[in-house]
């Protein structure tokens, strides 16, 4: 009789451990040559016709001056006022957008410090940087490039200074040719306040060719046409893989939007560059959350109205495998949490 409850016990345990990994465990995403995809119909609909029309932008706090497409639109989607909130955060951000892609402009202050100094604290305190001497010139001045290759998203970004501020233009890269020409026009019209002059921007060439092999590559459209398994999500700069999901896509639909960038996995790393935005590895209770798994390509999830307890009931997508599902964890599952001291009912 005692073997047979110890039979009933091992049974039992093992049922359990597998029902745990099930609900807890993450799936193996189909990378490599299944990265990402978008039907021929869709890619047809975007028009990559080069851009004849441009206006100038004049920030009228900061000074600098940038040239963007005429029919595209912006935003300043971080700003923060004076005396600032948090001065190693981003300051300002404007967001470009357009049928053609969408590019961040990012405004931190310098805090005494050149650039290499800059992101070199920089590399410490969020994303590591993979370069930090200058290999580039904008507006005349040392700056740095680089090509951020992820496994779902590639970005492009410059950073560049005039002692006061740091600067970083961040393209989001789309398959659309047009839109890298559109990145590249901004950086050679861009002039910065102690100058009010303009120099075409000097790149180098293995980062320009590595942008280019990446356009034929993404699985962005047009942030101006972003729809992910019947869902709509206009200005979303997230792919949804072949119309199959992804994980980064969902969160920034259900979140209401969010100023993250890349790889789910880089996520966690950029929330001090977000003045409002918090980070955790409890949950933040009475607010919504994005639950985070570090990796590459990591894993986000969207975990609505947390209120406290030891498991959560997350809503989601997987890259390339899943539409969307929710499923119940425990609370210590993930790796960590974000989210926004302005929560919105």
């Amino acid at each position: 009789m005692k073997k047979f409850y110890f039979l009933v016990i091992a049974i039992f345990v093992v049922l359990l451990a597998t029902l745990t990994i099930k609900g807890d465990s993450l799936p193996n995403y189909p990378l490599g040559e299944q990265r990402c995809g978008v039907s021929d119909v869709l890619a047809a609909s975007i028009s990559s016709e080069p851009i004849t029309k441009w206006q100038d932008y004049e920030d009228p706090d900061y000074g600098l001056i940038i040239t963007y497409p005429a029919e595209w639109e912006f935003n300043i989607t971080i700003d923060q006022s004076i005396p600032y909130s948090d001065s190693l955060a981003v300051v300002r951000r404007l967001t470009f957008f357009g049928q053609e892609g969408l590019i961040d402009l990012d405004i931190w202050l310098a805090n005494g410090l050149d650039l290499v100094e800059w992101l070199e604290r920089y590399g410490e305190t969020r994303n590591p940087i993979p370069i930090t001497d200058p290999n580039a010139t904008v507006a005349g001045d040392k700056a740095v490039a680089f090509f951020e290759s992820g496994q779902t998203i590639d970005m492009l970004a410059v950073f560049f200074t005039d002692r006061k501020y740091v600067y970083r233009l961040w393209y989001t890269v789309t398959q659309n040719e047009a839109g890298l020409l559109v990145y590249r026009h901004m950086l050679d019209t861009i002039s910065l306040p102690d100058k009010k002059v303009t120099e075409p921007a000097v790149l180098p060439d293995d980062v320009l060719m590595k942008a280019q092999k990446a356009t034929g590559e993404s699985g962005v459209v047009s942030p101006l046409v972003s729809t992910c398994c019947g869902y709509s999500s206009p200005g979303n700069p997230f792919p949804c893989c072949s119309n199959k999901g992804n994980c980064t896509w969902w969160v920034y639909y259900k979140y209401g939007g969010v100023p993250f960038r890349g790889d789910a996995g880089t996520w966690y790393s950029q929330v001090p560059n977000y003045p409002t935005w918090r980070r955790g590895r409890q949950p933040c209770q009475w607010n919504d959350n994005i639950a985070w798994w570090s990796g590459s390509p990591g894993h986000v999830a969207f975990l609505p109205y947390f209120t406290g307890g030891t498991t959560i009931t997350v809503s989601e997508m997987y890259w390339c495998t899943s539409c969307g599902h929710t499923r119940t964890i425990s609370v210590t599952n993930p790796k960590g949490y974000m989210w926004t001291l302005y929560y919105k009912k």
